[in-house]
């Protein structure tokens, strides 16, 4: 859990301000104190811990560790997770405010390399790994593409696109800019989303793509396998497995079909 479960957090509030206005939302903890997270920078729907304090009428809604909206609790590390079928994340797209420098650096790199496709083959979850060499066969397979990695200390460099490193709010200034972001599923999917961009996303079988994905202008590519989506935490054969169903072949046809998106615009 991180960034990725604040952006839904910043989407449930959205949807709350979007219905009524007049009031801003506070997103409080199970600690019944209202909570406040960088990602929600600039953002006129939320209010913060300070404003709630200065006594703003605000709308109150809980999300935070252990009361995520798409869990349903309790779960331990050897369990994994199990979903909340009734909450649907695309049922409440957020919206980041980035900063001039952020929004600055995608502008940039479209400046210096043209119309291209962001990447970044790494996520710290080991259920969602699509393995390297298919992201490396992913570049080499579409010479006619730019490819553009944003990457950070973990990174494993991909042949052939070129390497911008950024940090979460950078990545989403390079996002903002990008023709289609493909990557497997992780929190910087949710700020694809927020930000309005085509999106392919590799779900695999560990994820249950129906509560987590969805949203417009996004490709999920999800394993429908037995025993998926299985929310395992724990290194699992069964996503190893699932991953390594959605071929090379699957993840171009869903970047050509959503870059003909753009191009019949």
């Amino acid at each position: 859990m991180g960034v990725g479960d604040e952006i839904v957090a910043a989407g449930q509030a959205q949807r709350l301000f979007d219905a009524d206005p007049s009031a801003r939302v506070a997103i409080y903890g199970l600690d019944g104190k209202p909570r406040w997270h960088p990602i929600w920078y600039g953002n006129p729907a939320i209010a913060s811990p300070e404003d709630v304090a200065r006594g703003e009428t605000v709308q109150r809604m809980i999300s935070g560790p252990n009361c995520r909206p798409y869990i349903i609790y309790p779960f331990t590390e050897d369990t994994g997770w199990t979903f909340n079928a009734d909450f649907k994340c695309r049922d409440h797209v957020a919206r980041l405010y980035l900063t001039p420098d952020e929004i600055v650096l995608g502008e940039r790199v479209q400046g210096d390399y043209g119309l291209y496709v962001l990447i970044e083959p790494y996520t710290k979850h080991v259920n969602f790994r699509w393995s390297y060499d298919r992201w490396v066969q992913l570049v080499a397979a579409c010479p006619d593409l730019t490819f553009v990695q944003h990457t950070h200390a973990d990174s494993m460099l991909v042949p052939g696109a070129y390497a911008v490193p950024a940090t979460f709010r950078q990545a989403c200034g390079l996002i903002a800019s990008a023709d289609v972001y493909v990557r497997s599923e992780s929190g910087l999917c949710h700020a694809a989303a927020a930000l309005g961009v085509r999106q392919v996303t590799l779900f695999g079988g560990c994820m249950d793509a129906d509560v987590m994905g969805g949203y417009p202008g996004q490709t999920c590519l999800v394993d429908h396998g037995k025993g998926s989506p299985c929310g395992r935490w724990k290194p699992c054969e069964h996503c190893e497995a699932a991953m390594a169903r959605i071929t090379v072949n699957d993840v171009v046809s869903a970047l050509r079909a959503s870059l003909a998106v753009r191009e019949a615009a």
